[in-house]
């Protein structure tokens, strides 16, 4: 597997990004595009994900939203979504990259994103949540959603507005709600993959989700998985669960 670390223009801003590809000497890969959640991951931590699929043929991207890590700017929905279209943009464009092969895969928030932007997006060939956000409204509502925030700001992790965190969210998710945007995912495959033990974001809720989207369509619930994967059973299930699913459809299909 090789690996290379970028910083992408982005306007007059940089994105953040990590590209691991398979170590042979094909000259274009089927690649899996991940979206973080509100927690992303430095990008030693994605090497386990990324060997599963190198190894069958298919590269992985992951990048840094703006206003996370070395990613400049705030972040928003509205600006999140744009990386996204511009990431897009960016593969399908890269010499590495078969454009007719792009799979999307988010995680947590990253999921919300992933569903609302490939809604409309017909260069997404295949998506994957885990654990994904279902409904933008559950997040306004969210009963500590100030303190959730401050705590995340206060991280360092990520940088937001000073003031008005809330009325911009709001704001940003109108047109853009998981709920409404899932059946637009069909005709192309969709994984919906959780955690028995995710006690941050509800089965229920992701059940709901899955009943909006059509055909072909899976849903999967992974023993002993909480919301981050903190048991290494379940996040190398988790894992695997995602490479069959990409290796069926980006290579096989």
């Amino acid at each position: 597997m090789k690996k290379e670390e970028l910083m992408i223009d982005y306007y007059n801003s940089t994105i953040s990004a990590a590209f691991f590809f398979p170590d042979d000497d094909r000259k274009k890969y089927p690649v899996v595009c991940k979206v973080h959640g509100l927690v992303s991951n430095e990008f030693a931590k994605e090497e386990a994900l990324a060997s599963l699929l190198t190894d069958n043929g298919i590269a992985y991207f992951v990048f840094h939203l703006s206003g996370f890590y070395k990613s400049k700017g705030e972040t928003t929905i509205h600006a999140s979504l744009q990386n996204l279209d511009y990431v897009i943009s960016f593969l399908a464009n890269h010499p590495k990259v078969n454009p007719m092969r792009i799979g999307l895969y988010g995680v947590s928030l990253g999921g919300a994103l992933v569903t609302c932007h490939a809604s409309r997006d017909p260069r997404v060939a295949i998506v994957a949540l885990q654990a994904p956000l279902f409904d933008f409204d559950f997040v306004v509502n969210y009963p500590h959603f100030d303190a959730l925030w401050d705590g995340l700001t206060a991280s360092g992790l990520v940088r937001t507005a000073a003031t008005g965190v809330k009325e911009k969210l709001q704001n940003d998710i109108r047109g853009n709600n998981p709920l409404r945007c899932v059946n637009r995912i069909s005709p192309r495959p969709l994984l919906i993959i959780t955690g028995s033990k995710d006690s941050f974001m509800p089965m229920k809720g992701m059940r709901h989700l899955f009943s909006k989207a059509f055909n072909p369509k899976a849903f999967k619930i992974i023993p002993n998985a909480d919301h981050n994967l903190t048991n290494p059973q379940a996040r190398h299930e988790t894992f695997v669960a995602l490479r069959e699913f990409f290796v069926n459809q980006l290579i096989e299909a």
